[in-house]
């Protein structure tokens, strides 16, 4: 149990919304870097009484700005500690869905002129459902088990929901970078 003390009821009940909203997002985060259930637990508690000083900086509001802090500060949280103690980081198994089509030429193209805000538009011009697959797996380093369990659908809903977004980002790129 997290006890913490607050200056106002304001920031108490802002920290608890935090908590609340995010406690899943830290506890999968760290998961991708530790394997002990009860060092989780520890880390986890450690984060967020280090968010608790850092409140100034979080609006809840802006839930997609909020989450990326958490979730850097949880990751930056979980190498140091990595570091700190001689432990290897463990390696992703993962393997990538990738399809090989001139499609990809375009992309390329786009992220070697750093045009990271037309990738950023596209996603957003995604539905939900493929935007928050591509934000759980290449923002917030999600394996495909953990988004599923995170989305509660099955494993291979999400390599399905990353292939067609995949596929969808693309297309939408190369008709971006065809009119340039």
């Amino acid at each position: 149990m997290l006890l913490l003390i607050f200056d106002t009821p304001e920031e108490s009940n802002k920290f608890l919304k935090l908590y609340n909203a995010y406690g899943k997002t830290v506890y999968y985060t760290i998961k991708r870097y530790i394997s002990d259930e009860f060092l989780i637990e520890d880390i986890s508690q450690n984060i967020f009484i280090r968010l608790a000083g850092h409140l100034d900086k979080i609006d809840p509001d802006q839930s997609v700005q909020a989450r990326n802090y958490i979730i850097t500060a949880t990751r930056n949280y979980c190498k140091n500690y990595l570091r700190d103690n001689n432990k290897i980081l463990e390696e992703s198994l993962d393997t990538n869905l990738h399809v090989n089509t001139e499609s990809d030429e375009v992309l390329d193209k786009i992220i070697h002129n750093e045009d990271i805000s037309s990738i950023a538009q596209a996603v957003s011009e995604l539905n939900d459902i493929y935007k928050s697959v591509l934000e759980l797996k290449y923002i917030n380093e999600f394996s495909n088990d953990e988004i599923a369990e995170f989305l509660n659908i099955k494993k291979k809903t999400v390599a399905e929901r990353l292939y067609r977004a995949n596929i969808m980002l693309r297309n939408k790129l190369k008709e971006r970078f065809d009119d340039k």
